[in-house]
């Protein structure tokens, strides 16, 4: 073969696989977006004041807060900035400090605003550096709600986010599932929000988002006597909840419903009630297909980072659905009437 077609066959290759991988797994760190250069003007100040965010402080002394309307802003009111300097990799660092910060923001929000508990898992094992944890509600083995898991993509995005470049570009209200934990407690949910890319080859038993959810599963789910988990799972969190289901032999026993947003899993589900709301620009909830076990609608975005946002009170309604197809008052967290147009949102990188 002649040189110059081995080498550009070689490239070809080479761009197919990266980006296979970028729309799987999110895992490149690039927050360099159009983000930078929009705002969400479109949220009104009422719908992002309805969950009473907390506002005002520096957030892990990085110079920036959150606004009341869940904005993040340095102390001159100005939007974050990705590139202050000419070296790609100083803006790349600053915004990974930044992002450990918003992270730990986050944590303190669930656990502070909303009572959950960090726990770390496995339970009972010594203090270790390298033990998981997540997020839970207080008596979640005990009470007898209705239990809300979630469950975000891969990439840098922890437990309560599912983008992290929606937060720090645009709004923590849509980037993060603090709307959800909301929802959930006011209509009478347990909550328990997985960690899996809390996950490494030293952590005890979440060597991998696989683990970790077999190992939540094992100590918190599985051992619930009545089908009564509701799941939310994002992108590559699909996957996760496919893999799951599969091995765990009581896994429709305990599941009732999967509500997935945009997820990349390829196989099918065992549970007998699924729906993937998936970026479209078809009218948000419309019915498109059956595929791998699962209903498709559509989220009403076009964009993979915000379908958790716009279909998030379809999913909302869909578990209050009784079998006859009604619906229990819901106390949704945004008018849907309100709901920001697709078109004015940014192209954030997906799972950042």
């Amino acid at each position: 073969m002649h040189p110059y077609i081995r080498c550009l066959a070689l490239v070809i290759t080479s761009s197919l696989t990266a980006i296979l991988l970028l729309s799987l797994f999110g895992d490149v760190m690039d927050a360099e977006s159009d983000a930078n250069e929009q705002e969400m003007n479109s949220f009104t100040e009422e719908e992002l004041n309805s969950s009473s965010f907390e506002h005002g402080d520096d957030i892990g002394n990085t110079g920036f807060h959150f606004t009341e309307s869940g904005e993040f802003r340095d102390k001159n009111g100005l939007a974050f900035q990705f590139a202050i300097s000419e070296d790609h990799s100083i803006n790349q660092s600053r915004y990974e400090e930044i992002g450990e910060a918003v992270t730990e923001y986050i944590y303190s929000i669930m656990e502070k605003k909303f009572g959950l508990n960090r726990v770390a898992i496995p339970m009972g094992m010594e203090e270790s550096e390298y033990l998981s944890f997540i997020f839970v509600s207080d008596g979640f083995m005990t009470s007898n709600k209705r239990k809300l898991v979630l469950i975000n993509g891969s990439g840098a995005v922890k437990a309560g986010q599912w983008a992290r470049s929606i937060i720090i570009n645009d709004n923590l209200y849509p980037g993060s599932m603090l709307p959800y934990i909301e929802w959930a407690q006011k209509n009478e949910f347990d909550v328990l929000v997985m960690n899996t890319n809390e996950s490494g080859p030293r952590m005890k038993k979440s060597e991998s988002p696989f683990e970790h959810a077999e190992t939540v599963w094992d100590e918190f789910l599985g051992a619930l006597q009545s089908r009564n988990v509701y799941i939310v799972a994002h992108s590559f969190g699909g996957v996760v909840v496919q893999k799951l289901s599969k091995k765990k032999d009581n896994f429709k026993d305990i599941v009732q419903k999967i509500a997935f947003t945009d997820s990349v899993h390829m196989g099918k589900i065992s549970s007998s009630s699924c729906i993937n709301w998936v970026s479209s620009s078809k009218v948000a909830n419309t019915h498109m297909a059956h595929r791998l076990g699962c209903e498709i609608r559509s989220a009403g975005s076009t964009k993979h980072p915000w379908t958790s946002h716009f279909a998030m009170n379809h999913i909302f309604d869909w578990f209050l659905e009784n079998e006859n197809g009604t619906i229990e008052n819901s106390e949704n967290v945004l008018n849907e009437s309100k709901k920001t147009d697709d078109e004015s949102v940014s192209d954030s990188v997906p799972d950042q």
